[in-house]
């Protein structure tokens, strides 16, 4: 019997380090968006990569950091909820 294995990996930091590139050199496609400007991923996105006997489920997070007007309060906010 061939044993199917599947799990989560979270992709937390800090602001415009490479989080968003890093998942979409894992899934091989440009799924989540790329910026040099900090703060572009705004919501969680989740991607899966699918293997022939696994599969990862991955959750790409707004960057963590302190808040400094509205917006950043919001972005703050989806990051713990993610």
């Amino acid at each position: 019997m061939n044993a199917h294995k599947s799990g989560f990996a979270a992709v937390i930091g800090r602001p415009n380090v490479g989080k968003s590139t890093l998942i979409n050199a894992l899934i091989g496609q440009k799924i989540a968006i790329m910026s040099d400007k900090p703060q572009t991923t705004r919501s969680r996105i989740l991607c899966i990569l699918t293997e022939e006997d696994a599969q990862v489920i991955f959750l790409d997070t707004p960057g963590v950091h302190k808040p400094k007007h509205k917006l950043g309060d919001y972005m703050a906010k989806a990051t713990e909820g993610a």
